[in-house]
């Protein structure tokens, strides 16, 4: 999977709550797991989890109608695998997994709009728990 930065800089809707002015019902429902994701990684693991799902959506709509792995499978690929050791892993996963599902069950909602809103919210707010290690599964 190319990486591309296109997405990084499109403008974050002026709406926030709502982005594209959908229906406030999504959005009220997906800004819960949002803040789990800001929560659990410190702000530039955050970042990068954002990026990486910004990256598997676009595939995954690059290559709709053709056979396909999935989102995912597209953003397993891009955190690596280093990816999971961590409850605060499991934790953002889990989180972006209930986004995705959220999302595709509105018909107007995009997913990229509320994955750029949550990587707008990590840069300008910065992580809950900046600087805090993650924990092994282990622990």
């Amino acid at each position: 999977m190319t990486e591309t930065r296109s997405h990084v800089a499109a403008p974050v809707p002026d709406d926030q709550v709502v982005p594209g002015g959908e229906c406030p019902e999504v959005a009220s429902l997906v800004a819960p797991y949002l803040r789990i994701i800001r929560a659990a990684l410190p702000q530039e693991e955050a970042e990068r989890f954002f990026v990486r799902a910004l990256d598997a959506d676009e595939e995954e709509r690059r290559r709709a109608g053709a056979p396909q792995l999935g989102f995912s499978a597209y953003l397993s690929d891009g955190l690596g695998d280093a990816w999971g050791a961590s409850l605060a892993h499991t934790s953002a996963w889990e989180a972006m997994q209930a986004i995705r599902q959220l999302v595709r069950k509105a018909p107007r909602a995009d997913l990229a709009a509320y994955l750029r809103l949550g990587l707008h919210e990590v840069r300008e707010l910065g992580a809950a728990t900046q600087g805090r290690a993650a924990l092994p599964v282990s622990a």
